[in-house]
């Protein structure tokens, strides 16, 4: 039935779209046709040979991997042509006039399919009993390699499409690189001398990691934040260079990181290196260069997509490739659209909130690997009564078709010798400079939840009022732009000062907006104390300057960052790190702490997190475990189902309506740790009672329907976004983000 109804679809927007369609062939029906849609500028060559589904063959996308055996453009073909046709003429189906091996693509994965005419030689009726079973399907245990052989001495011509010469020369090269894998892999076991890939040591765990890069071509590197997949991967490419004499190879990583990717290829490899940078016409002249890697960032993918297709990257590296999570993102589309033979994606998070993130990760790699998004969807979400998400379903399948592209490692696995951490939550009060404006926002954001209706406008100002309660707890400034009561930033000039006194510390500071961040420059220009920042209107040049002071210069105490500093950076010469507010995504506190507590770290590593105590902040610490939970399920647990009681959106609803509404206990609240790591537990402040009586908020069965993915995608935007250089700004993009998510939930 899914099925069925995803080719009805199909069928639907064949008839409904402009498209022109030009007969290439002489043949009436049967044969190939060119289609092309004005719209979207897309051209694409079908084949005809029959008007049953399987029948036909087209050259865009869907066709690829929808596994349906039509698309849209067949669909319209054959529209077209089967107005004109009396029925017993639909009935028949192109004769076979030449031996051809051809791609089945209806299957969840490829294989290969001969069609023989009704005369030929005995040595390819030899050829296909040898190679290919009764339907025509290709023998799983055959050979490719002998395949090829075996068709060169055939007497007749057999026709092989580009797409199926391609992917046979592909499984050829497969299997002697998987063949290979367990080669080094044995010698690695036994203790036998290994070849050093780099000009330093790799440890154990790194080598297996760089084996498994190299040997399986197309593959994700899911370890933990910490264990150097950027290392592995170097060692990656010069195994994939010795193998298979690979020449040219695109990392695309953040802004923030492809300087630091610079630096290690140059300290670690011989290889020339160059970072794309500058003006449209300095990067048109760089592109021109001959280099073996090239560093871009995914900004730049969207602007110079042509110039990097034209280069013909022999391997693609995504690090952070979580960037590309959301498959409708205007990046995640870019990004997709390159090509090359090889892909490693590197990601400590390929997961931070929904399973359709890993899909989309996993599409640039493999798009077949998951099957379809319909059927892969439908296979794994659970939804309720109203459509709505509340859990997710065989996981094990998921797991398992994962297994041959994806490697991760968990720093308890591989880093026992890792210094230990300790998290602390340090509250701090309102002051009563503050109290006053968050009420006023937290009253504005309950009335708008109890209204049973609600307007756009009313759904932009719930976004609007959520932004605001949180700007409000790290500083007024941050929201009237003119008082400036913090008494975060009073906690933190005193952990500063405790920092500088002890010696011998460093401390990574993170806050979400830049307005904070600088605010926090301002604290350390009255103490003295030194200082290097980076925030994401920052030139790649003055990027790397800043972690060249704070890494090299003793006097520079403390590195000021927007979570543009808590993608991919080193920072492992701090000890110390301070979030001065909790991201709502674990993932990116996780990362932001990663910095820090990573390879090479040979000191006791402390976090700590400030909290406005009684705010919106305090309890948001209570959704971050249940977050964690649904990485955990899918790729370390043995669960085949994750529920969403905890964090899905009734349950979120109530959440939001706890945040707003109830008064915390005096409890205080510390962050899970590493079982080696002792956890600290700083005692909390006396309980106050900032607010009015407790407003009455609607059920959240009959609230707004749309609100939870509203709020959801609010979240999954500002931790995105770290880098705007102004509250007004973020403001205005809250709202353009806003109007979006309305436009796409109709």
């Amino acid at each position: 039935m899914l099925r069925e109804e995803q080719i009805d679809i199909r069928r639907q927007r064949a008839k409904s779209g402009k498209f022109q369609i030009e007969k290439l062939g002489k043949n009436r029906v049967f044969g190939e046709y060119r289609v092309s849609n004005p719209e979207s500028g897309g051209v694409y060559d079908v084949l005809i040979r029959g008007f049953e589904v399987g029948d036909n063959r087209c050259s865009c996308p869907d066709f690829a991997t929808n596994t349906l055996g039509t698309c849209k453009h067949i669909e319209a073909v054959l529209d077209s042509v089967a107005a004109h046709l009396p029925p017993h003429v639909r009935q028949r189906k192109a004769s076979i006039t030449r031996p051809e091996i051809l791609l089945d693509y209806t299957s969840e994965q490829l294989r290969l399919t001969l069609h023989l005419p009704p005369r030929c030689s005995d040595k390819l009726k030899a050829v296909a009993a040898k190679f290919f079973d009764d339907k025509g399907f290709w023998r799983p245990e055959a050979s490719y390699r002998e395949l090829v052989e075996a068709v060169d001495q055939t007497p007749e011509e057999v026709f092989v499409p580009k797409d199926a010469y391609e992917f046979i020369d592909r499984e050829i090269i497969r299997r002697e690189m998987a063949e290979r894998e367990q080669q080094l892999l044995a010698e690695l076991d036994a203790g036998k001398p290994m070849p050093r890939p780099l000009l330093v040591p790799l440890y154990e765990y790194q080598m297996r990691g760089a084996i498994f890069l190299a040997c399986r071509g197309r593959c994700i590197l899911g370890d933990d934040m910490g264990l150097g997949k950027t290392v592995q991967t170097m060692a990656a490419v010069e195994l994939m260079a010795q193998y298979l004499g690979i020449a040219r190879v695109l990392v695309i990583a953040p802004a923030s990181v492809k300087y630091q990717w610079e630096s290690e290829i140059r300290k670690f490899t011989t290889r020339p290196v160059q970072v794309i940078e500058g003006g449209s016409k300095m990067r048109a002249r760089q592109y021109e260069q001959a280099t073996f890697y090239r560093l871009v960032n995914y900004e730049q993918v969207v602007r110079d997509l042509e110039a990097m297709r034209a280069w013909q990257p022999d391997v693609i590296v995504l690090d952070e490739a979580q960037r590309i999570k959301n498959w409708e993102s205007k990046t995640s589309r870019a990004v997709k659209k390159l090509r090359s033979r090889y892909a490693i994606v590197l990601t400590g998070t390929p997961i931070e909130n929904r399973l359709e993130e890993l899909y989309s990760i996993v599409q640039f790699v493999d798009d077949r690997r998951l099957g379809p998004a319909f059927q892969f969807l439908h296979e794994h979400r659970i939804l309720d009564e109203q459509g709505n998400l509340v859990g997710y379903r065989n996981l094990e399948k998921i797991r398992e078709r994962l297994a041959p592209i994806f490697l991760r490692r968990t720093r308890a696995e591989v880093l026992k010798q890792l210094p230990p951490r300790t998290d602390t939550v340090r509250y701090v009060r309102f002051a009563e400079e503050q109290r006053l404006p968050y009420e006023e926002q937290r009253i504005t954001l309950a009335r708008l939840l109890q209204k049973s209706f609600k307007t756009d406008l009313d759904r932009k100002r719930i976004l609007s009022c959520l932004v605001n309660l949180r700007l409000i707890c790290d500083s007024t400034f941050l929201y009237d732009k003119q008082t400036n009561v913090s008494p975060k930033l009073d906690e933190f000039a005193e952990l500063a000062r405790e920092l500088v006194a002890a010696g011998g510390h460093k401390a990574v500071v993170f806050s979400q907006w830049e307005t904070m961040i600088l605010k926090a420059a301002e604290v350390l220009d009255r103490l003295g104390i030194g200082y290097a920042i980076l925030h994401g209107g920052m030139p790649g040049p003055e990027r790397r300057a800043a972690l060249d002071r704070f890494k090299n210069e003793a006097a520079c105490h403390i590195f000021l960052s927007t979570d543009a500093g808590g993608t991919g950076l080193n920072l492992q010469s701090a000890d110390t790190v301070i979030n001065l507010e909790v991201p709502w995504n674990p993932a990116v506190l996780e990362q932001r702490i990663a910095r820090v507590h990573r390879m090479g770290q040979d000191r006791p590593v402390r976090a700590v997190h400030l909290v406005t105590r009684g705010s919106i902040e305090e309890r948001v610490l209570k959704t971050l475990e249940a977050k964690k939970s649904l990485f955990t399920g899918i790729f370390e647990g043995d669960s085949d189902e994750i529920s969403f009681q905890a964090m899905g959106q009734q349950a979120f609803l109530d959440s939001v309506r706890e945040l707003i509404a109830e008064e915390v206990p005096a409890t205080a609240v510390t962050f899970a740790a590493p079982a080696t790591a002792p956890v600290t537990e700083v005692p909390a402040p006396p309980p106050f009672t900032p607010y009015p009586p407790t407003l009455a908020v609607a059920d959240p069965a009959v609230m707004w329907s749309a609100s939870v993915q509203l709020l959801e995608a609010l979240v999954q935007w500002i931790e995105i976004q770290p880098q705007l250089p102004a509250d007004d700004r973020l403001r205005q993009r809250a709202q353009q983000a806003a109007e979006a998510l309305l436009r796409r939930l109709g």
